[in-house]
């Protein structure tokens, strides 16, 4: 889609990621791991998909973004820039310093979104000749979301307690006088807000919407992500096992191996130079990254298993995330039925045979070892490098 009016965009990438420990001691949540590509390609995609040619991104880490990214878009001139101070106003107060004259897309950095949604937002911007636009989702459940708020303005707060409204997808596009006063007032948005209060034009995206803020959200990622493919796709360079199962859709990445007797039910996503186990199973909505190891029997479902970490014979994962280079000996099991009454932020039930059930197994930090034979219970959290003794049960 090729628009007349010079457009740039901007991705916010430099937030702590505090909520998303135990994940972030060594990487920083922008750079995880998703379906082969870190977290914040894929707003930086979904910009160059909309025709962009200028697309700046602010993080705490501009040569490592830089170095991350610089290879997936070559058509297009990507500016990594470090950001000054720590909370999302600092950044925004930058994004004046960064833009010109037209019109500036941003986005947060750990927001999923398809397509879709930003082509919704810039036709949406264009056609009501507003001065900014906020794109919006409603949700039936806004806690630890930022809610757009309409009533004589538009605000943006953050939500701590269960109810429904509408949510920012973190997508705001904006033209110069908007982004001029926002820096005046040193990023604070609502203040900015206020002062066009009338003259603010809001979108609302209805389809999928990821916030990645905790670690459980990078497993509604994964299951977005792969409902769009529509066919397998086996690099030429990966080994696979005319005695293996692929079925649904799979993408397995160059150098992977798949082993006899294994079976891949997609959606899936095997990454470079993973391996899987003889008669292992690989259940949908799974992604294992570069370096994984899969062994023999093991079983993985609705899973984030981490670069270079390893996953035991006969061990059972299930919706759960395995931090890079962690190691899961033989054996180990993870419960991932909550009981009823739970609330965990974020996550939301799945209906299972007409039932509701809220489903989380292990957040496992990276480098951490996990003993043979090891129980794990629902909603359980390992710290980073820990090592849990054979035959442990966790809850």
């Amino acid at each position: 889609m090729a628009y007349s009016r010079e457009v740039i965009g901007v991705v916010l990438g430099g937030g702590r990621g505090t909520n998303m420990e135990p994940l972030t001691p060594y990487l920083e949540k922008p750079l995880i791991m998703v379906l082969g590509k870190p977290l914040i390609y894929y707003p930086v995609r979904n910009l160059a998909w909309l025709g962009l040619r200028n697309i700046y991104i602010i993080s705490r880490n501009p040569l490592r973004i830089s170095n991350e990214l610089g290879h997936y878009f070559d058509k297009v001139s990507l500016e990594s820039i470090g950001q000054r101070g720590d909370d999302i106003n600092s950044a925004l107060k930058m994004v004046n310093e960064i833009t010109s004259k037209g019109t500036t897309i941003i986005s947060f950095g750990d927001v999923v979104l398809p397509q879709e949604a930003y082509e919704l937002a810039l036709n949406s911007h264009v056609n009501s000749g507003k001065p900014v636009t906020v794109l919006m989702t409603p949700l039936s459940d806004l806690q630890g979301y930022f809610e757009v708020q309409i009533n004589d303005d538009v605000l943006i707060n953050k939500v701590s307690e269960h109810r429904a409204g509408y949510a920012w997808t973190g997508v705001l596009i904006a033209e110069k006088e908007f982004l001029t006063l926002l820096s005046e007032f040193n990023g604070d948005i609502n203040e900015t807000l206020k002062r066009f209060k009338g003259n603010v034009n809001t979108a609302l995206w209805s389809g999928w919407f990821v916030d990645v803020s905790y670690p459980w959200d990078l497993l509604s990622t994964i299951r977005y992500l792969v409902s769009d493919l529509r066919e397998t796709r086996i690099s030429k360079d990966a080994d696979v096992s005319p005695r293996a199962i692929i079925e649904g859709p799979v993408i397995i990445d160059e150098g992977a191996r798949i082993d006899h007797g294994a079976i891949i039910r997609g959606p899936v996503y095997i990454g470079r130079n993973a391996y899987i186990g003889n008669n292992s199973i690989i259940r949908n909505n799974t992604s294992l990254e570069g370096e994984a190891v899969i062994g023999a029997d093991a079983e993985i479902t609705e899973s984030l298993i981490g670069y270079r970490a390893t996953v035991g014979r006969g061990s059972f994962i299930g919706s759960s995330v395995i931090g890079d280079e962690s190691t899961v000996e033989p054996g180990v099991v993870t419960l991932n039925v909550l009981p009823s009454g739970i609330e965990v932020s974020h996550l939301s039930p799945v209906i299972v045979k007409g039932k509701q059930l809220a489903k989380l197994g292990a957040i496992v930090g990276p480098k951490a070892r996990i003993g043979a034979n090891t129980v794990i219970y629902p909603g359980t959290i390992i710290e980073h490098s820990k090592y849990i003794q054979p035959l442990s049960i966790l809850k």
